[in-house]
C-alpha cells in the first residue's frame, strides 16, 4: 500500500511544475550562476574556501528547505482543502500513511537534486570533495526528516493550498538568502547571523556545511533539527487527530 501511495504521489507531484522548479531547478541554476561568478579561488569572505565549495552544500540545503517550506505544505493543504484525508480515512488508509509517502517522495527529490548539483560542481567547477561524506549525508538526512515534519505541520495548519504556497515562498526566500544562499555570512551584520541560528534554516545549513568543510559534525545543529522535527511531528499528529 505504501509503495503504491509513493508512486501515486510522484505522479501527482509531476503535475505541479512550481514545486519541481522551486525544489530542483531553482537551487541548481542559482548555484551555477554564483559558482561561475565567484570562481574556485579560496576567499576570506567564504571562510577560506572557494565560492563553489561554499555554495554547493548551502544549495543542497536549499532543496530540502524548498520542499519543506513550499512543496509539502502546498500538497498537504490541498489534500485537506479537497477532503482527500477524509476519503482516505473512509477507505481505511490513515492520514499518517499518506504523509509518510509524501515525505518519502521529498527524500527522493532531495537525493536527485543533490546528485545533479554535485555532478555539476565536480564536473564543471572543480568542486572539492567533502571532508566527511558520512557527516554530509547525516546532515542531509536529519534535515530532510525535520523539514518533512515542518512541511506537513504547515500543511495541516494553513487553510488552503494558495495560503500554503504564499507562506512557503515567503519563508523560503526570507530565510534562505540570509542563511548563506545570498551574500556569505561574513558580509552580513552579526545580528542577522545570530538570528538565523534561531530558525530551522540556520541549523540545516550548518549541519550540511560543517562536515563538508572539515569542521566536524555540528552536534548542536543536528540536535536542533531533531528537536524541531520531533515537535512538528507531534503537533501534526495532534492536528490529524481532528476531522481534516
Amino acid at each position: 500500500m505504501t509503495n503504491r501511495l509513493i508512486w501515486t504521489e510522484i505522479k501527482l507531484l509531476a503535475r505541479e511544475p512550481l514545486t519541481l522548479v522551486m525544489s530542483l531547478l531553482f537551487p541548481v541554476v542559482l548555484m551555477v550562476l554564483l559558482a561561475g561568478s565567484f570562481g574556485t579561488e579560496p576567499s576570506p569572505d567564504f571562510g577560506s574556501v572557494s565560492g563553489v565549495d561554499f555554495y554547493v552544500p548551502v544549495y543542497a540545503a536549499a532543496i530540502v528547505a524548498a520542499m519543506g517550506f513550499l512543496g509539502l505544505p502546498t500538497h498537504v493543504a490541498a489534500y485537506r482543502e479537497t477532503g482527500v484525508f477524509r476519503r482516505f480515512r473512509a477507505a481505511g488508509i490513515p492520514a499518517v500513511t499518506t504523509l509518510c509517502s509524501q515525505a518519502a517522495v521529498m527524500a527522493l527529490l532531495v537525493a536527485v537534486g543533490s546528485a545533479v548539483m554535485l555532478a555539476l560542481g565536480f564536473g564543471i567547477y572543480g568542486l572539492s570533495a567533502p571532508e566527511s561524506p558520512v557527516g554530509v549525508v547525516v546532515g542531509l538526512a536529519v534535515g530532510t526528516i525535520a523539514f518533512a515534519a515542518i512541511g506537513t505541520l504547515l500543511g495541516t495548519l494553513l487553510p488552503t493550498a494558495r495560503a500554503a504556497q504564499g507562506l512557503g515562498l515567503a519563508l523560503f526566500f526570507g530565510l534562505f538568502f540570509i542563511a548563506g544562499g545570498g551574500p556569505p555570512p561574513a558580509l552580513l551584520p552579526d545580528v542577522i547571523n545570530t538570528a538565523i541560528d534561531y530558525t530551522p534554516m540556520g541549523p540545516l545549513v550548518d549541519a550540511i556545511s560543517s562536515p563538508w568543510h572539515g569542521r566536524g559534525w555540528d552536534g548542536t545543529a543536528l540536535a536542533a533539527l531533531a528537536a524541531v522535527g520531533a515537535a512538528a511531528a507531534a503537533l501534526t499528529g495532534w492536528r490529524l487527530s481532528g476531522t481534516d
